[in-house]
Protein backbone atom coordinates (compact mmCIF):
# COMPACT_ATOMS: atom_id res chain seq x y z
CA UNK A 1 0.00 0.00 0.00
CA UNK A 2 2.95 2.35 1.03
CA UNK A 3 6.44 2.57 2.01
CA UNK A 4 7.86 4.62 4.29
CA UNK A 5 11.61 5.24 4.80
CA UNK A 6 13.62 7.25 7.35
CA UNK A 7 17.24 7.36 8.38
CA UNK A 8 18.96 6.52 11.78
CA UNK A 9 22.23 7.74 13.11
CA UNK A 10 23.75 5.06 15.39
CA UNK A 11 28.02 5.37 16.19
CA UNK A 12 28.60 7.73 13.20
CA UNK A 13 26.99 5.04 11.01
CA UNK A 14 23.51 6.27 8.94
CA UNK A 15 21.12 3.23 9.02
CA UNK A 16 18.10 3.97 6.64
CA UNK A 17 14.42 1.97 8.03
CA UNK A 18 12.04 0.88 5.71
CA UNK A 19 8.84 0.35 7.06
CA UNK A 20 6.27 -0.77 4.42
CA UNK A 21 2.58 -0.91 5.06
CA UNK A 22 0.70 -4.22 3.06
CA UNK A 23 -2.66 -5.25 3.41
CA UNK A 24 -3.54 -8.17 4.71
CA UNK A 25 -5.21 -11.06 2.35
CA UNK A 26 -8.00 -13.05 3.87
CA UNK A 27 -10.11 -16.21 2.49
CA UNK A 28 -13.07 -15.07 2.47
CA UNK A 29 -13.97 -17.10 5.62
CA UNK A 30 -11.34 -15.76 7.55
CA UNK A 31 -12.66 -12.13 6.72
CA UNK A 32 -16.57 -13.43 7.63
CA UNK A 33 -14.53 -14.45 10.66
CA UNK A 34 -12.42 -11.41 11.45
CA UNK A 35 -15.83 -9.30 11.12
CA UNK A 36 -17.82 -12.01 13.61
CA UNK A 37 -15.32 -11.53 16.33
CA UNK A 38 -15.08 -7.20 15.79
CA UNK A 39 -19.00 -7.84 16.12
CA UNK A 40 -19.09 -9.90 19.58
CA UNK A 41 -15.86 -8.82 20.91
CA UNK A 42 -14.91 -5.52 19.56
CA UNK A 43 -11.73 -6.32 17.01
CA UNK A 44 -11.50 -8.82 14.73
CA UNK A 45 -7.96 -9.79 12.72
CA UNK A 46 -5.58 -6.92 11.77
CA UNK A 47 -6.05 -5.62 8.03
CA UNK A 48 -2.73 -4.35 7.63
CA UNK A 49 1.09 -5.35 8.49
CA UNK A 50 3.71 -3.29 8.35
CA UNK A 51 7.09 -4.71 7.86
CA UNK A 52 10.43 -3.31 8.92
CA UNK A 53 14.31 -3.30 7.59
CA UNK A 54 17.14 -1.74 8.13
CA UNK A 55 20.00 -1.51 5.96
CA UNK A 56 23.13 1.05 6.64
CA UNK A 57 23.33 3.83 4.03
CA UNK A 58 26.71 2.41 1.75
CA UNK A 59 27.48 -0.15 3.53
CA UNK A 60 26.87 -2.26 0.70
CA UNK A 61 25.16 -5.69 2.64
CA UNK A 62 21.54 -6.90 2.17
CA UNK A 63 19.01 -4.93 4.71
CA UNK A 64 18.03 -7.06 7.95
CA UNK A 65 14.52 -7.55 8.69
CA UNK A 66 12.82 -6.22 12.01
CA UNK A 67 10.23 -7.19 13.52
CA UNK A 68 6.61 -6.91 12.05
CA UNK A 69 4.02 -4.82 13.65
CA UNK A 70 0.02 -5.10 12.63
CA UNK A 71 -2.83 -2.37 12.76
CA UNK A 72 -6.25 -1.80 11.91
CA UNK A 73 -5.91 0.39 8.91
CA UNK A 74 -3.61 2.77 7.17
CA UNK A 75 -3.82 5.71 9.15
CA UNK A 76 -3.39 3.18 12.79
CA UNK A 77 -0.25 2.00 10.33
CA UNK A 78 1.07 5.81 10.29
CA UNK A 79 0.85 6.46 13.42
CA UNK A 80 2.72 3.68 14.50
CA UNK A 81 5.51 4.26 11.74
CA UNK A 82 6.13 8.13 13.11
CA UNK A 83 5.87 6.68 16.99
CA UNK A 84 9.11 4.38 15.58
CA UNK A 85 10.56 6.86 14.06
CA UNK A 86 10.84 9.39 16.45
CA UNK A 87 14.06 10.95 17.98
CA UNK A 88 14.64 12.35 21.02
CA UNK A 89 13.47 15.34 19.67
CA UNK A 90 10.12 13.68 19.10
CA UNK A 91 10.50 14.57 15.37
CA UNK A 92 11.44 12.64 12.60
CA UNK A 93 11.55 12.89 8.06
CA UNK A 94 9.85 11.15 6.66
CA UNK A 95 9.77 9.68 2.75
CA UNK A 96 6.26 8.30 1.46
CA UNK A 97 6.41 6.24 -1.72
CA UNK A 98 2.99 5.73 -3.27
CA UNK A 99 4.37 3.18 -5.87
CA UNK A 100 4.65 -0.13 -5.84
CA UNK A 101 7.83 -0.80 -3.92
CA UNK A 102 8.85 -3.42 -5.97
CA UNK A 103 9.15 -1.28 -9.04
CA UNK A 104 12.75 -1.15 -10.49
CA UNK A 105 12.16 3.18 -11.64
CA UNK A 106 11.09 4.49 -8.42
CA UNK A 107 10.49 8.11 -8.08
CA UNK A 108 12.26 10.03 -5.10
CA UNK A 109 8.83 9.89 -2.89
CA UNK A 110 7.31 12.87 -1.29
CA UNK A 111 9.27 13.71 1.81
CA UNK A 112 7.08 14.78 5.26
CA UNK A 113 8.45 16.30 8.13
CA UNK A 114 6.52 14.38 10.81
CA UNK A 115 6.26 15.94 14.85
CA UNK A 116 4.11 14.71 18.26
CA UNK A 117 1.80 17.29 17.33
CA UNK A 118 1.06 15.90 14.37
CA UNK A 119 0.30 12.28 15.42
CA UNK A 120 -1.86 13.69 18.49
CA UNK A 121 -3.99 15.10 16.16
CA UNK A 122 -3.71 11.80 13.81
CA UNK A 123 -4.61 9.71 17.50
CA UNK A 124 -7.74 12.25 18.45
CA UNK A 125 -9.39 11.62 14.28
CA UNK A 126 -8.81 7.95 14.91
CA UNK A 127 -10.49 8.29 18.01
CA UNK A 128 -13.46 9.90 16.54
CA UNK A 129 -13.32 7.22 14.50
CA UNK A 130 -14.32 4.89 17.69
CA UNK A 131 -17.70 7.14 17.94
CA UNK A 132 -18.53 5.56 14.30
CA UNK A 133 -17.74 1.76 14.92
CA UNK A 134 -14.94 -0.42 15.05
CA UNK A 135 -12.40 0.14 12.18
CA UNK A 136 -13.74 -3.42 10.71
CA UNK A 137 -16.85 -1.98 9.51
CA UNK A 138 -15.72 1.33 8.11
CA UNK A 139 -14.25 2.80 5.11
CA UNK A 140 -11.00 4.33 6.93
CA UNK A 141 -8.58 5.73 4.95
CA UNK A 142 -5.86 8.90 5.52
CA UNK A 143 -2.76 10.14 6.39
CA UNK A 144 -0.87 13.04 8.41
CA UNK A 145 -3.17 15.43 6.90
CA UNK A 146 -6.89 14.05 5.87
CA UNK A 147 -8.82 11.16 7.54
CA UNK A 148 -11.65 10.07 6.17
CA UNK A 149 -14.21 7.71 7.76
CA UNK A 150 -17.11 5.65 6.08
CA UNK A 151 -19.84 4.40 8.04
CA UNK A 152 -21.03 1.21 7.76
CA UNK A 153 -23.54 0.57 5.01
CA UNK A 154 -22.00 2.71 2.00
CA UNK A 155 -25.23 4.86 2.12
CA UNK A 156 -23.57 8.28 4.41
CA UNK A 157 -20.75 10.06 3.11
CA UNK A 158 -17.68 9.45 4.80
CA UNK A 159 -16.67 11.99 7.98
CA UNK A 160 -13.63 14.22 7.04
CA UNK A 161 -10.97 15.20 9.62
CA UNK A 162 -8.97 18.01 8.76
CA UNK A 163 -5.78 17.32 11.06
CA UNK A 164 -3.76 20.33 9.91
CA UNK A 165 -6.31 22.64 11.10
CA UNK A 166 -7.64 20.73 13.99
CA UNK A 167 -11.35 20.30 12.83
CA UNK A 168 -13.95 17.52 11.62
CA UNK A 169 -16.35 17.75 9.12
CA UNK A 170 -19.65 15.82 9.17
CA UNK A 171 -21.68 15.64 6.14
CA UNK A 172 -24.91 15.96 7.24
CA UNK A 173 -27.83 15.99 4.98
CA UNK A 174 -31.45 17.13 5.01
CA UNK A 175 -33.23 15.69 2.06
CA UNK A 176 -30.99 15.88 -1.17
CA UNK A 177 -28.91 18.74 0.46
CA UNK A 178 -26.04 18.40 2.47
CA UNK A 179 -25.36 21.10 5.08
CA UNK A 180 -21.93 20.19 6.54
CA UNK A 181 -21.27 20.49 10.13
CA UNK A 182 -17.61 21.50 11.29
CA UNK A 183 -16.36 21.32 14.71
CA UNK A 184 -12.78 21.15 16.78
CA UNK A 185 -11.39 17.63 17.00
CA UNK A 186 -11.28 17.73 20.79
CA UNK A 187 -14.36 17.42 22.59
CA UNK A 188 -16.18 16.02 19.29
CA UNK A 189 -18.58 14.23 21.87
CA UNK A 190 -19.80 17.33 23.34
CA UNK A 191 -19.22 19.55 20.35
CA UNK A 192 -21.56 17.45 18.06
CA UNK A 193 -24.29 18.24 20.75
CA UNK A 194 -24.66 21.73 19.06
CA UNK A 195 -26.23 20.42 15.77
CA UNK A 196 -29.29 18.16 15.57
CA UNK A 197 -28.38 17.23 12.18
CA UNK A 198 -24.86 16.44 13.26
CA UNK A 199 -26.78 14.45 16.42
CA UNK A 200 -29.03 12.63 12.94
CA UNK A 201 -26.02 11.79 11.10
CA UNK A 202 -24.35 9.89 14.06
CA UNK A 203 -27.39 7.97 14.56
CA UNK A 204 -27.92 6.87 11.15
CA UNK A 205 -24.09 5.78 11.72
CA UNK A 206 -24.75 3.71 14.48
CA UNK A 207 -27.94 2.20 13.36
CA UNK A 208 -26.33 1.15 10.64
CA UNK A 209 -23.04 -0.36 12.54
CA UNK A 210 -25.74 -2.54 14.35
CA UNK A 211 -27.31 -3.65 11.38
CA UNK A 212 -23.84 -4.32 10.11
CA UNK A 213 -22.56 -6.33 13.44
CA UNK A 214 -25.99 -8.34 12.82
CA UNK A 215 -25.45 -9.33 9.63
CA UNK A 216 -21.62 -10.37 10.44
CA UNK A 217 -22.48 -12.93 13.27
CA UNK A 218 -25.15 -14.15 10.69
CA UNK A 219 -22.49 -14.49 7.89
CA UNK A 220 -20.21 -16.29 9.76
CA UNK A 221 -22.58 -18.70 11.21
CA UNK A 222 -23.91 -19.76 7.42
CA UNK A 223 -19.99 -19.55 6.25
CA UNK A 224 -19.10 -22.06 9.27
CA UNK A 225 -21.85 -24.36 8.73
CA UNK A 226 -20.75 -24.30 4.74
CA UNK A 227 -17.11 -25.09 5.90
CA UNK A 228 -18.22 -27.51 8.24
CA UNK A 229 -19.98 -29.67 5.57
CA UNK A 230 -17.75 -29.25 2.72
CA UNK A 231 -14.77 -30.57 4.66
CA UNK A 232 -16.62 -33.22 5.46
CA UNK A 233 -17.57 -34.04 2.51
CA UNK A 234 -13.77 -33.78 1.46
CA UNK A 235 -12.91 -35.94 4.08
CA UNK A 236 -15.24 -38.56 2.58
CA UNK A 237 -15.08 -41.03 5.66
CA UNK A 238 -11.01 -40.99 5.66
CA UNK A 239 -9.44 -40.60 9.18
CA UNK A 240 -8.06 -37.17 10.05
CA UNK A 241 -4.31 -38.15 9.91
CA UNK A 242 -1.58 -36.05 8.00
CA UNK A 243 -2.59 -32.99 6.00
CA UNK A 244 -6.58 -33.62 6.71
CA UNK A 245 -5.88 -33.35 10.27
CA UNK A 246 -3.78 -30.28 9.81
CA UNK A 247 -6.73 -28.76 8.30
CA UNK A 248 -8.91 -30.06 10.80
CA UNK A 249 -6.85 -28.24 13.68
CA UNK A 250 -6.88 -25.02 11.23
CA UNK A 251 -10.69 -25.02 11.18
CA UNK A 252 -11.61 -25.92 14.73
CA UNK A 253 -8.88 -23.32 15.85
CA UNK A 254 -11.17 -21.11 14.03
CA UNK A 255 -14.64 -21.86 14.44
CA UNK A 256 -13.60 -22.17 18.69
CA UNK A 257 -12.34 -18.50 17.59
CA UNK A 258 -15.63 -17.38 17.18
CA UNK A 259 -18.23 -19.61 18.63
CA UNK A 260 -16.47 -20.65 21.86
CA UNK A 261 -15.45 -24.18 22.26
CA UNK A 262 -19.13 -25.36 22.50
CA UNK A 263 -19.51 -24.14 19.02
CA UNK A 264 -23.18 -22.56 19.85
CA UNK A 265 -25.19 -21.01 16.86
CA UNK A 266 -24.45 -23.78 14.56
CA UNK A 267 -27.56 -26.23 13.51
CA UNK A 268 -27.45 -29.60 15.26
CA UNK A 269 -26.09 -31.55 12.56
CA UNK A 270 -22.74 -28.92 11.86
CA UNK A 271 -21.99 -28.94 15.70
CA UNK A 272 -21.78 -32.36 16.15
CA UNK A 273 -19.97 -33.20 13.56
CA UNK A 274 -17.14 -30.47 14.23
CA UNK A 275 -17.03 -31.49 17.69
CA UNK A 276 -16.24 -34.84 16.41
CA UNK A 277 -13.69 -33.61 14.88
CA UNK A 278 -12.76 -31.86 17.79
CA UNK A 279 -12.60 -34.82 20.02
CA UNK A 280 -10.67 -36.65 17.73
CA UNK A 281 -7.84 -33.76 17.62
CA UNK A 282 -7.64 -33.65 21.34
CA UNK A 283 -7.22 -37.36 21.99
CA UNK A 284 -4.78 -37.63 19.01
CA UNK A 285 -7.35 -40.39 17.03
CA UNK A 286 -4.86 -42.25 14.48
CA UNK A 287 -2.60 -39.67 14.21
CA UNK A 288 -0.59 -39.77 16.77
CA UNK A 289 0.79 -37.02 18.47
CA UNK A 290 -1.50 -34.35 18.33
CA UNK A 291 1.32 -31.69 19.30
CA UNK A 292 3.43 -31.99 16.32
CA UNK A 293 0.61 -31.54 13.83
CA UNK A 294 -0.88 -28.49 15.30
CA UNK A 295 3.00 -27.24 15.29
CA UNK A 296 2.72 -28.11 11.46
CA UNK A 297 0.10 -25.81 11.28
CA UNK A 298 1.22 -22.97 12.62
CA UNK A 299 4.45 -23.53 10.84
CA UNK A 300 2.62 -23.36 7.78
CA UNK A 301 0.57 -19.75 8.58
CA UNK A 302 -2.64 -21.54 9.60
Amino acid sequence: VLEVTHCEGHQGRTFIITQTIKRNVFTDFDRKLSRHLAATRGAGFPGFTVSVEVAERGGGGASKPLAQAHYASVPHALKGIAERAFGRDGRAELTVHHDDPSAGDRGAGVKRKVTTDDVEALDAGLTICRFLGEAEFLQLSGDFDVVLAGPPGGELRPVVMHLKNGSITVPCSTGTTITPFECPLHNFATNIGESVLAQGYMAQARHGLVAAKEAAVTEFREAAERQILNFDRALAGRPLEGHRLESAVALIERLKAGLGSSLNGLSEDARITALDWSVTIETGGEAGSISKHIALAHAAGQ
